[in-house]
């Protein structure tokens, strides 16, 4: 009976012992040319299907048996980074990618059979995450990029009228969208009577669309999710860039407060149409927009980062002196803190 008894006590034992061996890695993943974190990043054990992803700003947590591993770092459009990591502790370790070349492998055609099965398995049906930056490909009207045109294109979603940037997501009306510009509400998401978006594209560094399956965090719309994300801005040089379209003109300015350790950006779009409408009326209908993003972030510590971001932005309408005027006006202040290896806190 003594014999029995002991049983349950080395099983738990032994399960203790190996629970023990567990080491976590974690850090964050940034482009090596600005030191932008980069949002869905994959980390991996070569040869496995072991590894996790970065989440929106750019932090990772992998937890493993201590050991020897192979650890591949990727993210699309940026060359891997592979190396061999001896774990017999927990560890941080940030990772840099730099931009890959243009040189491009050969095209794999599978078959449908092989790959349905593994969109079933996989989590995030109805979730597409869009990178801004593929955005510069696409035909736009009059010079203007434009993210909800952009994402008008994809399945399932259609303008809700012609030439609008209303998003009608699988027969949903506009009204039932909700749109996040860094975690604030944006309820009039269009400039110039619908016709343009209130996103400068020059400012922005991802977008989530969820049309189904929405998580419960964003509970409230009954159509679809969008998430944007503006940019951090340059940790390590301070640049200047800009564009002259046909309807506006955009310029932004974004830089490191301290090298490394804090960086701001600060986008501005305004229009020209009201010159352009007073020469043509003579003067009884003026009508224009601007808007303005601007973002900081600083480390307080290793463990904690505070990010301010804002936006604003106004449209006029005015004729023979009667008219409106009508924006949007946000400010969202986050505090990250890595509590642990593999606790990531927001607030």
């Amino acid at each position: 009976m003594m014999r029995y008894a002991l049983l349950p006590i080395l099983l738990l034992s032994c399960f203790l012992l190996h629970a023990q061996e567990k080491v976590t890695l974690s850090g964050y993943v940034k482009d090596g040319a600005s030191g932008e974190e980069l949002i869905v990043a994959t980390i991996v054990i070569s040869g496995t299907s072991t590894g996790t992803s970065t989440n929106i700003y750019g932090f990772y947590s992998l937890t493993l048996e201590k050991g020897k591993y192979e650890i591949v770092v990727n993210y699309l459009g940026y060359q891997a980074k592979s190396f061999t990591l001896t774990l017999d502790a927990d560890q941080r370790l940030d990772f840099e990618l730099g931009v890959a070349a243009t040189d491009m492998e050969e095209v794999v055609v599978k078959d449908r059979e092989a790959t349905d099965n593994k969109t079933l398995e996989e989590a995030g049906v109805g979730t597409l995450k869009i990178n801004v930056k593929q955005l510069e490909t696409l035909p736009v009207l009059f010079g203007e990029k434009d993210i909800l045109k952009s994402v008008q294109l994809l399945p399932g979603i259609t303008a809700s009228s012609e030439g609008s940037t209303g998003l009608s997501v699988r027969g949903g009306k506009p009204d039932q969208n909700l749109i996040l510009l860094d975690e604030a509400i944006v309820y009039n998401p269009s400039h110039f009577l619908g016709f343009f978006s209130v996103f400068n594209s020059d400012a922005l560094k991802d977008l989530t669309v969820y049309k189904g399956g929405i998580p419960a965090q964003y509970g409230g719309r009954a159509a679809a999710v969008l998430d944007v994300y503006m940019k951090n801005g340059n940790k390590k040089k301070f640049g200047l860039s800009g564009g002259i379209g046909l309807i506006s003109s955009r310029l932004t300015f974004e830089g490191p407060i301290v090298k490394d350790k804090g960086s701001f950006i600060l986008s501005g779009r305004a229009t020209y149409l009201d010159l352009i409408a007073t020469a043509l009326t003579r003067g009884n209908v003026t009508l224009g927009f601007w808007d303005l993003n601007l973002k900081a972030n600083y480390n307080l510590s290793p463990k904690d980062r505070l990010f301010i971001s804002g936006y604003a932005g106004q449209d006029r309408f005015l004729s023979n002196g009667a008219g409106l005027r009508y924006g949007n006006y946000t400010v969202t202040a986050r505090w990250n803190l890595t509590l642990s290896d593999n606790v990531f806190s927001i607030t």
